[in-house]
């Protein structure tokens, strides 16, 4: 098993490091990979950047409690991902192309004419905020994999893991973070596709023996909320509904959209992307609910998926299934690494020292800010505050309520100004933070008012401040 995961690991790397010789050497080539990515590399890179470790480990672990109930985020990924691919990304795509954008800050900073940099620094400065949280959760999902499926000590594997992503990432750039995760992500889907058929067709006698053994154990896991009744039912469903909605304006998705080679490569990715979220999002909750069945009483939910590998499989499979979840970490640990960094590096830097840098010191200086933004996740991650789950839903919703409204009022009207941008922005973000503190965040997930308030504000502000 370890075997079989060290070569993994190794094949990783070496794609990982070879991405260098085949980006030039500017800043367009080390955050964007020069805009030559095809359909299926842009297709399946978004798909592994956006379901992360939170699909075999929080996803898992949340489906293993709450049951079939966790299904309504299949729904709610679909209508977001067809917002995304087919509203967003064409007109992003060229629009950002036309603009010379380099991110999705870059596009809206540059669209609304933000001569003074406010925009660009304030939306920066959520985005490293939120993102050091979101790859925290990554390396805590990390470290609860080794730990539960080869014994290996929690906080050392987290450590080694963020130190063998940052090494391909700070040589190889964004044109690292796309082929690895495109080697990754088919790991990743052949996983969810296999795994739970195994499970179901040969261990448990077929779909009706499994949904009887389930029902025998607990009537809750096929209820449609998780046994909440009432508005709290009502807020869950909307809350799992709303998770999947919140894929626009996420900036390590967004990203995939700028650095696509053309219109065409769009068009067929997006079929790609809708077969890829459907496998994803029920085969993660399908690996929960046959995890209760094997393995009952988890003192930890989220060790569910590796226990289960780890005593059920082949070592050679349970080596390739550790892989697949390390894909699944791996891929977004560094896509949101890549973007965190530019944001630092490039947006924030270059805002404050009105200094204009040469190709070679901007990627000297991302490559010095990387290491530094992965060891402050690696530091949270160490104190293992929050579930991987709770983590990725907190930074989901605050990146999804900040920006996702003003990308598309942006792309599909001209009546944004950049006062109204900035407060809409500062609003998602606002709202995200005192939403979970309150008394209603069981009933509502976080997301939903605060993206629903910031877009009343982006569109009232720009009214009133319209040229």
């Amino acid at each position: 098993m370890i075997t079989v995961f060290v070569i993994y690991l190794a094949i990783v790397f070496i794609i990982g490091v070879a991405s260098e010789r085949f980006m030039s050497k500017s800043e367009e080539g080390y955050f964007l990979g020069d805009r030559n990515f095809g359909p299926w590399a842009t297709a399946i890179s978004a798909g592994a950047t956006d379901t992360s470790g939170w699909i075999f480990i929080g996803a898992a672990g949340y489906a293993y409690v709450a049951g079939i109930s966790t299904m309504w985020m299949l729904p709610g990924f679909i209508v977001g991902y067809l917002i995304n691919w087919f509203a967003v990304a064409p007109r992003l795509r060229k629009e950002g192309e036309a603009l010379g954008a380099l991110s999705m800050i870059d596009y809206i900073s540059i669209k609304l004419k933000d001569r003074k940099n406010v925009l660009r620094v304030i939306s920066s400065l959520i985005i490293v905020i939120f993102f050091v949280a979101y790859m925290a959760s990554q390396l805590t999902a990390a470290g609860k994999a080794l730990n539960s499926i080869v014994d290996f000590d929690y906080s050392l594997g987290l450590v080694l893991s963020a130190v063998f992503v940052m090494g391909y990432s700070v040589l190889g750039g964004y044109t690292s973070a796309v082929w690895t995760d495109l080697f990754q992500g088919l790991l990743m889907l052949a996983v969810l596709i296999l795994f739970p058929i195994y499970m179901i067709f040969f261990e448990f006698g077929g779909v009706v023996n499994f949904f009887t053994t389930l029902q025998s154990i607990d009537p809750i896991l096929l209820s449609s909320a998780g046994g909440a009744t009432g508005a709290a039912a009502i807020g869950i469903i909307i809350g799992l509904v709303g998770f999947g909605i919140g894929e626009p304006g996420q900036p390590h998705i967004v990203q995939r959209f700028l650095s696509a080679k053309n219109d065409q490569t769009i068009r067929q990715a997006s079929l790609i992307a809708m077969f890829w979220v459907i496998i994803v999002m029920m085969g993660s909750n399908l690996l929960g609910l046959i995890g209760r069945i094997s393995l009952p009483g988890l003192a930890d939910p989220e060790y569910v998926f590796p226990t289960l590998v780890g005593d059920t499989m082949h070592p050679i499979i349970s080596g390739i299934i550790i892989g697949a979840i390390f894909a699944a970490i791996q891929s977004t640990f560094s896509s949101q690494l890549m973007v965190a960094t530019q944001s630092l590096a490039s947006d924030i830097l270059k805002s404050v020292t009105k200094r204009t840098y040469s190709n070679k010191q901007m990627i000297i200086i991302s490559r010095f800010t990387m290491v530094g933004l992965g060891t402050i996740a690696t530091l949270i991650a160490l104190m293992n505050i929050e579930s991987v789950f709770q983590l990725v839903l907190y930074a989901w919703a605050g990146l999804a309520a900040s920006f996702g409204p003003v990308v598309l009022l942006l792309l599909y009207t001209n009546i944004v100004t950049i006062i109204g941008a900035i407060s809409g922005i500062i609003t998602g973000t606002v709202v995200t933070i005192i939403w979970i503190n309150t008394p209603w965040q069981p009933y509502m997930y976080e997301l939903i008012p605060a993206a629903i308030l910031s877009t009343i504000v982006v569109i009232v502000v720009s009214k009133f401040t319209k040229e």
